[in-house]
């Protein structure tokens, strides 16, 4: 007999949700560097239990960087889940602040480089596209963007748990920023870059050949979205990098990056490859230097290019 298809129990979404807001309710009563401690703790503590993801992330590791030994990936490895740990703990905390208080609490822990950069793009009144990544603490980098003066987008895909997706969505939009839906997005953000706004685009993800084009990243060719390069194109948005380093267990630095520039050649699929080439090559850097900070527990080079005669297609 084949396998049947297990249907989930309509209250078992519900008790996911009661989880989470006990999870929730329990970091807001603590300080924040309480929250980042238990956090980082059950980032460690989920490195050894989590076997699917440790393999996952080691193997990428020993991709990425072949010329480490074997105990200098181990040991990335376990920073790399203790930094995930803490960035939920920490953006939990910052989230569930009161109104009067939230933005001291954010600032206390975030510093700003480079915000003339951002001043200067948004002269332009044609809107702002940050290019960031699952670096550092991503989710702490939203809600100090939706601060930063200028009306922030962020496209998301809704969660499959809408309870929890609300919660997320309602943390996510606490500082101002707006979640636009995945699907039907394209037209309600060019809108929003026309009346001067920012989007934030991560790049740093799997996609599908449909969906994106194949460009160097860490040496092997990896699946990227194009969007980001179409609408830079499209738009002539400039496109600032973004990123949110973590200094030491608590602090972060808030980076506004130079704008990258865009490559028009009157040939879009070649101008999308360059382009979207450039963009993975900032965020490769940043790994580079900091790469206990990167997602690495994502399968970043799970789609592969078409072997064709021996030699590889790259579809665009």
């Amino acid at each position: 007999m084949g396998k049947k298809n297990k249907k989930k129990r309509p209250w078992s979404g519900y008790l996911e949700y009661l989880a989470v807001l006990c999870l929730v309710r329990f970091v807001s009563l603590l300080s924040y560097k309480l929250a980042s401690d238990i956090g980082g703790l059950l980032g460690r503590i989920t490195y050894f239990g989590d076997a699917r993801h440790r393999h996952v992330t080691l193997k990428n590791l020993q991709r990425a960087f072949p010329e480490r030994g074997a105990k200098s990936i181990t040991l990335i490895a376990r920073k790399a889940f203790e930094n995930i740990g803490r960035s939920a703990g920490e953006f939990i905390y910052i989230a569930t602040r009161r109104p009067q208080v939230l933005l001291p609490s954010l600032y206390e822990w975030v510093t700003i480089e480079g915000r003339t950069n951002l001043d200067k793009a948004a002269e332009r009144g044609k809107g702002v596209i940050y290019l960031t990544a699952h670096f550092g603490n991503w989710e702490l980098l939203g809600l100090a963007l939706g601060a930063n003066g200028y009306p922030l987008n962020v496209i998301v895909r809704p969660l499959d748990n809408p309870r929890i997706d609300r919660l997320l969505t309602s943390f996510r939009s606490i500082t101002g920023a707006m979640m636009v839906p995945k699907k039907g997005a394209l037209k309600e953000i060019l809108k929003r870059l026309r009346n001067g706004e920012g989007l934030g685009i991560l790049i740093d993800q799997n996609t599908s050949r449909d969906e994106g084009v194949f460009v160097d990243f860490f040496g092997y060719p990896a699946a990227t979205s194009k969007g980001l390069a179409l609408m830079g194109i499209k738009t002539e948005t400039p496109v600032l990098p973004i990123l949110l380093i973590r200094e030491g267990k608590y602090k972060h630095r808030l980076v506004y990056g130079q704008e990258i520039p865009i490559h028009k050649s009157g040939d879009t699929g070649r101008d999308v490859v360059l382009n979207t080439g450039n963009f993975t090559q900032v965020v490769e850097s940043y790994i580079r230097r900091y790469p206990e900070q990167w997602f690495w527990m994502h399968q970043r080079w799970k789609t592969r290019p078409i072997e064709t005669e021996g030699k590889l297609e790259v579809r665009s």
